[in-house]
């Protein structure tokens, strides 16, 4: 029997890596409480309260606030380098070009906090520090001289070269001083946000601007040491600079606890900070848990299991540590806490898993949306876009369908539709040019699917498997692929095949498939067997031609084999006897052999044979000229015996 903990103080209690299946914690108090590694399925934690307990709290708000005292006296620290620069020197001088330059780097600072956040900020002043160093090591001329008579209206400055010096250093010292401060002040006010809510950072912020301005005013004075309207003046921009770093942290934590993603990091690190000692899910198993109505600050969620977990109205979600979950995005969040995603977009959004029971998506964009194994219980999807959406084993029970565009969806004999509410659909996300046909269903306007029809036209749908075969059927490798898949599944047979549809150049198979068939795994062996059978009739083709190849060069070369052997035979006996080939000259330089002398001795081997036009003519020594008419074509063989042609051939001869 599952336990119940309804209304009890469980504080700090450890239930780490109990199995807690289907207990109840309704408005139970578990702040504090380990429940790390537990198995929560089914769980009720309606209307509990997660999060620190109050020692746990006291200790973190102390720390925000010494955090607030130290961001205060780096801000004075700070305004206090600016405040030197405006106070007479010991150089027996007196110029305000280094407090201006500082004072440069500290706008850019603050501008670029505010517009790119902390980080950009930073990057920004250290850019605009390092270029004022630049400009002092290599503008002692006109360039500084000019800034210098900018400032002061004088015609000349003395010493205006060490003063942008100066105000070079001081502007890196000052703009890293600001930059600590205002993000020390930030981190503070955020901790003390997520812990205490907009009191707590309230708190830390005026503690952070009395600090700032008490210790930007008691450095001024010391540095200036005198009186007078001088030390007035530095002091006031002393302290004005001050409040103004602190300032900036105020609204840094404000843009980073409101959600904004230029501020990510100072909130990230705030809520970690925060959750230290808060009660803690990490790891656990809240498969189908309803944390309804549940306060849930400083909770810890990370790598536990959300699949179909219920936030409807929980308070706080937003400071909770979240990890890589679906709660991680604010959209997502703030769909499953309030249950409104009317005309909102949720392009490629990542909801598989999510409780969505009940939420109105009316005319919302899911388009490409991943919904696999979430419950749309009774949702309202009613004209909302579903193109190429993901609904594997997703439960749209009695949920509303009526307008909604379901082009290419993806769903699964594991997906619910009883009871589904839905009197047409559209099967195209945009209309067909020149028609304005959205592929409506059913197709007249005029008509509506009467109740369960719906749900009748999808279910044939969820039992058939479609397979584009791309350039028509090749009907050797359709057969071997269905007997495969015959073999695989004793269920499929010839009558399976639903419709053969062709798609332009392509042919669109339907299968019939038992319920509960692995429609994957049927695709699969299908493209196995079709893609290896037309592989293999490839090969066929390649070899099949490349043996054609191989025989016609034989050909060739037994042709030509033929027809040598002819002429040398006929030259060693009477060469006045030689065929009379065309297009073919063959000459030899080559001196006869022995064996030649002895067979020709009645030949005159001081001379050679040319046959040109038909005619044999002896032009030298041991060689014979076989010739067309225009004589373009020449080739030499070695005058050797006809035995000797026969094996040199031979040897040449293709495989």
């Amino acid at each position: 029997m599952p336990k119940d903990f309804s209304g009890k103080n469980l504080r700090g209690h450890n239930f780490k890596g109990q199995n807690l299946t289907g207990a109840k914690f309704i408005g139970a108090d578990i702040r504090g409480a380990n429940f790390t590694n537990a198995i929560l399925r089914e769980a009720d934690f309606t209307r509990a309260t997660a999060g620190l307990q109050r020692r746990w709290t006291m200790f973190i708000v102390t720390i925000s606030l010494f955090l607030s005292v130290t961001s205060g006296l780096m801000s004075g620290f700070a305004s206090l380098w600016v405040a030197i620069f405006f106070t007479p020197n010991n150089i027996k001088q007196y110029t305000i070009i280094p407090g201006v330059v500082v004072l440069i780097v500290l706008a850019i600072f603050f501008i670029v906090t505010i517009r790119q956040g902390l980080g950009g900020g930073a990057a920004a002043g250290a850019a605009a520090a390092a270029g004022a160093v630049a400009a002092a090591a290599t503008g002692t001329g006109a360039a500084t001289a000019a800034l210098a008579r900018a400032v002061t209206g004088t015609g000349a400055v003395a010493g205006s070269a060490a003063a942008a010096v100066a105000g070079a250093g001081a502007a890196a010292v000052a703009g890293a001083g600001a930059g600590a401060g205002a993000a020390a002040v930030a981190g503070a006010g955020a901790v003390a946000a997520v812990v205490a809510g907009a009191g707590g950072v309230a708190v830390v912020g005026v503690v952070a601007v009395v600090a700032a301005a008490a210790a930007a005013g008691t450095g001024a004075v010391a540095a200036a040491g005198a009186g007078g309207v001088a030390v007035a003046g530095a002091v006031a921009v002393a302290v004005a600079v001050a409040v103004a770093v602190a300032g900036l942290g105020i609204h840094v934590a404000w843009r980073a606890l409101a959600g904004d993603e230029k501020q990510a990091l100072i909130r990230t690190v705030a809520i970690a900070f925060a959750a230290t000692g808060g009660t803690s899910f990490r790891n656990a198993d809240l498969t189908d848990a309803n944390f309804t109505e549940a306060t849930l600050k400083s909770t810890d969620f990370r790598t536990a299991n959300l699949t179909r977990t219920c936030f409807r109205n929980t308070e706080k979600l937003d400071r909770a540590r979240v990890g890589n979950s679906i709660l991680a995005d604010t959209p997502i969040r703030e769909l499953l806490i309030t249950g409104n995603g009317y005309k909102k977009s949720y392009v490629g959004a990542d909801l598989q898993g999510a409780n969505l029971t009940g939420v109105n998506l009316n005319k919302a964009n899911l388009k490409q949306a991943n919904l696999s194994e979430a419950t749309l219980h009774q949702a309202n999807l009613e004209s909302a876009n579903l193109t190429e959406t993901q609904a594997l084993a997703t439960d749209f029970t009695a949920a509303c369908f009526t307008g909604a565009c379901l082009e290419a969806w993806n769903i699964d004999a594991n997906t619910k539709l009883d009871r589904v509410d839905c009197r047409f659909v559209y099967l195209l996300e945009y209309p067909q040019p020149g028609t304005g046909d959205r592929e409506r269903r059913p197709h007249h306007i005029n008509k509506c699917f009467e109740p369960g029809d719906f749900e009748k036209l999808y279910k044939k749908i969820m039992e058939t498997v479609q397979i584009l075969l791309k350039d028509g059927i090749n009907p050797e490798a359709f057969v071997a692929a269905f007997q495969k898949l015959m073999r695989e599944f004793p269920d499929i047979t010839p009558e399976s095949i639903q419709g053969v549809d062709k798609k332009d150049n392509d042919v669109l198979l339907t299968l019939k498939v038992p319920e509960g068939t692995d429609k994957g795994k049927v695709e699969q062996i299908w493209d196995e067997v079709y893609q290896a059978r037309l592989e293999a009739q490839r090969q066929a083709e390649r070899l099949k031609a490349q043996d054609e190849i191989i025989e016609i060069e034989r050909h060739n070369y037994r042709v030509f084999q033929d027809f040598v052997k002819g002429v040398f035979s006929q030259y060693l006996v009477n060469p006045s006897t030689v065929p009379q080939p065309s297009n073919l000259i063959i000459n030899n330089h080559n001196q006869s052999t022995a064996e030649n002398k002895v067979a020709s001795d009645n030949i005159d081997q001081s001379r050679k044979a040319e046959i040109s036009g038909g005619t044999v003519n002896a032009i030298g020594a041991g060689s014979l000229s076989l010739g067309d008419n225009d004589g373009t074509t020449a080739n030499t063989i070695e005058e050797l015996p006809y035995p000797a042609v026969s094996a040199a051939l031979e040897e040449e001869r293709p495989s």
